[in-house]
C-alpha cells in the first residue's frame, strides 16, 4: 500500500495508522478530528522525527513478522478475519459491503454473515440489502459464499 493510500491519522503510538483509506484520507476509524501525520510534523523538531521514524520501522518490521507467522501456522483469528471481509466483500459480491452481522469460526474456517447493499435508493430506508454467508478456510482465503436473503432496510422483520 501506498502512502497516499494509507489513513493519515497517527496512532496512540504516535506512528501511522496502517489500515487503508477512503476517499478523506482516513480508514473507517479514524476522521479529521484525530490527529494526522501533517500535525505531528509542525509540533516535532527533526531529532523526535527521526526517533519517530526509526520506532514506525521497528514496528513495520513488527508486523511483517506477525504476517508471516499467521502464514506459517495457518490459522486467522476473528480480527484477520474481519479485516479480510472488509477488504474483499464488496469485490466478490460486487456491491458495496453495508456491515458485518456475524462472525463464527467453525472446524475447518470461518463463517461471515455481510450485509451488501444491491440496490441504493433515497431515502436509504428503500435501499435492498442482500444478506451473505462467505466461507473462509483456516488461512483466511475465501472458499465460497451465498446468498441468504433481501429484503428493504426499512422492513420490520427478526434477524
Amino acid at each position: 500500500m501506498s502512502e497516499a493510500d494509507q489513513c493519515r491519522a497517527l496512532t496512540e503510538s504516535s506512528g501511522r495508522c496502517s489500515r487503508p483509506a477512503q476517499d478523506d484520507g482516513f480508514c473507517f476509524q479514524h476522521d479529521s478530528n484525530d490527529e494526522t501525520i501533517g500535525d505531528a510534523d509542525e509540533h516535532e523538531d527533526d531529532d523526535v522525527s527521526e526517533q519517530g521514524e526509526q520506532q514506525e520501522t521497528e514496528r513495520n518490521a513488527g508486523e511483517k513478522t506477525e504476517g508471516a507467522n499467521k502464514e506459517r501456522d495457518g490459522h486467522f483469528g476473528v480480527m484477520d478475519v474481519r479485516e479480510t471481509m472488509e477488504d474483499v466483500a464488496a469485490d466478490l459480491v460486487g456491491h458495496p459491503l453495508d456491515g458485518i452481522i456475524e462472525i463464527t469460526e467453525k472446524e475447518d474456517g470461518w463463517e461471515v454473515v455481510v450485509e451488501i447493499v444491491e440496490r441504493s435508493s433515497i431515502p436509504d430506508t428503500q435501499d435492498i440489502l442482500g444478506q451473505y454467508a462467505v466461507a473462509l478456510n483456516e488461512s483466511g482465503e475465501v472458499t465460497g459464499y451465498r446468498l441468504g436473503e433481501r429484503y428493504r432496510r426499512g422492513d420490520d422483520r427478526e434477524r
